[in-house]
């Protein structure tokens, strides 16, 4: 039976723009009481603000990921102000554009320590008040790219396969309670701001994916999982069209990529060297852009 989110308390990370935007307006229009972390202090108080006029009751705090004790101390004060934690999205992420040989190791080490050691610390955080509370829903973002292999993009997808592994491993681990529950959502292409905040050592100028679903449709396949837990799911049919690609024909995979990859995920002119927003968060002129 579908789970109730109203009135539950649902956290999400990297809830400032993209996915995490979404996903809060969906929960705070499910009647979700919600708490809220993302680096952007100003963003984050906007979406706060936007979920609130929904009538959603919102904890929000600038946290940053990567930071293992800020993100327990965040889950400590939303059980002591809002009594529990009944759903914990790890959205938060970050992009790398480059060959591998051209990316700086901070740059790349930086990337897996937002999108794999962030879920970590949120699962760390998350955990066990599920275990103590009875049960809880544990949703990790993943992405088409944690099956599906890609050049310039490295950092990105070694994160994301490990994330669906770190999955699998938790799934495993916490079957001895049967309303705790992990999910993993791998998302195809997504019309969100990482793409124009990314940082970029191609030397090229980079562009969004060709068929990409907008942040509410993605969020809305998170809160169909927070009601109804899935064990992971890709969405949607381009996104399992490439993973048939590759699981059937690998080595033709492999040797088409880096042609798909350099026609799509690039366009003409020339890109300076840039860390994105890997370290700070960048702040955009038009803030009503998801």
């Amino acid at each position: 039976m579908p789970r109730r989110l109203a009135g539950a308390v649902v956290a999400i990370t990297g809830a400032s723009s993209g996915i995490g935007r979404a996903t809060a307006a969906a929960m705070a229009a499910k009647g979700a009481t919600l708490a809220l972390i993302a680096r952007d202090e100003h963003a984050l108080g906007r979406v706060a603000d936007e979920c609130r006029t929904r009538g959603a009751a919102v904890l929000a705090e600038p946290v940053d990921v990567a930071d293992e004790p800020a993100v327990g101390e965040f889950a400590r004060r939303v059980t002591a102000e809002l009594g529990r934690i009944d759903v914990w999205v790890n959205n938060a992420g970050v992009m790398l554009y480059g060959r591998f040989e051209d990316t700086p190791s901070d740059a790349w080490r930086r990337v897996m320590e937002v999108n794999l050691f962030g879920q970590i610390h949120g699962s760390r955080a998350a955990l066990p008040r599920f275990r103590a509370q009875g049960g809880g829903v544990l949703i990790n973002v993943s992405s088409v790219w944690g099956r599906v292999p890609s050049p310039y993009v490295s950092a990105y997808v070694t994160s994301k396969f490990a994330i669906r592994a770190f999955s699998e491993c938790l799934r495993e681990e916490v079957d001895d309670d049967p309303e705790i529950h992990v999910v993993t959502v791998l998302p195809q292409a997504v019309d969100t701001p990482m793409w124009r905040r990314a940082a970029n050592f191609s030397g090229r100028n980079t562009r969004a994916l060709p068929l990409a679903r907008s942040a509410e449709e993605i969020a809305q396949r998170i809160v169909w999982c927070a009601e109804d837990p899935k064990r992971e799911i890709t969405d949607r049919h381009a996104g399992r069209a490439l993973e048939l690609s590759n699981g059937i024909a690998p080595k033709l995979w492999s040797r088409l990529a880096p042609r798909v990859v350099e026609r799509l995920a690039f366009s003409s002119g020339a890109s300076p060297d840039s860390p994105g927003n890997l370290f700070e968060p960048l702040h955009e002129r038009d803030h009503t852009t998801p």
